[in-house]
């Protein structure tokens, strides 16, 4: 296994420690009912509507999106939450270099 980009593996941390503190906030669980996810979503769209003076269906599609990450992110435990995060922030971080080595390594 190779070394993680250390500037990638802080950036996950951060967007971890950011989604963990929304999911304490919003109360979300991995297994909760659709309908309680369905409340949440509409809830936030109208928040977000009245924020941004638009209509509330134009905000259920990203507070859809938004929601149903964090749930499905709070089924996972720290090391996969981590490594999730670090995945999605490792082309943003990481050198030509240990981007090639990351392709090669899905070769072998």
């Amino acid at each position: 296994m190779m070394d993680k980009n250390p500037q990638a593996l802080a950036l996950a941390f951060k967007k971890c420690k950011g989604k963990k503190l929304k999911i304490k906030e919003l109360g979300i669980t991995p297994n909760m009912p659709l309908e309680a996810i369905e409340t949440m979503i509409e809830t936030l769209a109208t928040a977000k509507a009245l924020e941004a003076d638009t209509p509330m269906a134009d905000q259920v599609k990203g507070q859809r999106w938004y929601v149903e990450n964090l749930v499905k992110f709070s089924g996972l435990d720290s090391k996969e939450q981590l490594e999730a995060e670090y995945e999605d922030s490792f082309a943003s971080e990481a050198s030509e270099d240990e981007m090639l080595q990351a392709l090669d390594a899905m070769a072998a």
